[in-house]
């Protein structure tokens, strides 16, 4: 995971160089994935992806003015690999990590405690198989499962709200887009098939922030 920490480092330099005011919290929610279609000529097609699962993830942030802030994110996932087919499917153990940095516009309504806020930014995701490779895998015909880890280029959007409960303390909920090409090294396609290129990862998620 080198990638990561150094991706999560230069975005905290970053931020380092304009310190205002800062902000750090901590996240959980769930994630819904999307499939994508897989054709195989002599085997007909199937659909590729990853089951729902649970994320846990945390955030630094740095309020520049009243409107704009901005945040280094980090989130896990606890996500399984599947290939279905015709009424069969077949999974696989996997986890995700995903880090990032977004630029948050907020409402900044005064004398409210509720806060509105959108969210849009990139960074990277790594997909990464944590099952047991089997000789025989159900549904080869349209893709292999790989204890292996891939990195792809990630764009987030999202939006949520924040309530302030305390003199420095704000709940947060929030849903965010996760939008990266599909891992084809993770769920490898075999010869002659063809996968769906865009994975989009939907994740509400809700959490508590402190001001300082």
């Amino acid at each position: 995971m080198k990638i990561i920490g150094q991706t999560i480092l230069l975005l905290a330099f970053g931020l380092c160089a304009f310190a205002q005011q800062w902000e750090v919290g901590g996240i959980g929610g769930a994630s819904f994935l999307n499939t994508v279609s897989v054709s195989a000529p002599t085997a007909g097609s199937a659909r590729a992806g990853f089951k729902a699962g649970v994320v846990a993830g945390a955030f630094f942030g740095q309020r520049m003015n009243p409107h704009w802030s901005g945040e280094v994110r980090y989130e896990f996932f606890d996500t399984n690999l599947k290939l279905s087919s015709g009424g069969s499917e077949a999974t696989f153990s996997g986890v995700a990590h995903a880090a990032h940095y977004d630029l948050v516009y907020h409402t900044n309504r005064k004398g409210s405690p509720l806060q509105l806020f959108v969210a849009a930014g990139g960074g990277v995701k790594v997909f990464v198989g944590t099952g047991l490779q089997e000789a025989i895998q159900p549904l080869s015909q349209f893709g292999y499962f790989t204890q292996t880890h891939e990195v792809k280029a990630m764009a987030s959007a999202g939006g949520g709200f924040t309530y302030k409960i305390g003199d420095h303390l704000s709940f947060r909920a929030e849903i965010r887009d996760l939008i990266s090409a599909f891992p084809t090294k993770v769920i490898a396609p075999p010869a002659g098939a063809k996968y769906g290129k865009v994975l989009q990862d939907i994740v509400p998620m809700v959490g508590l922030s402190y001001l300082f």
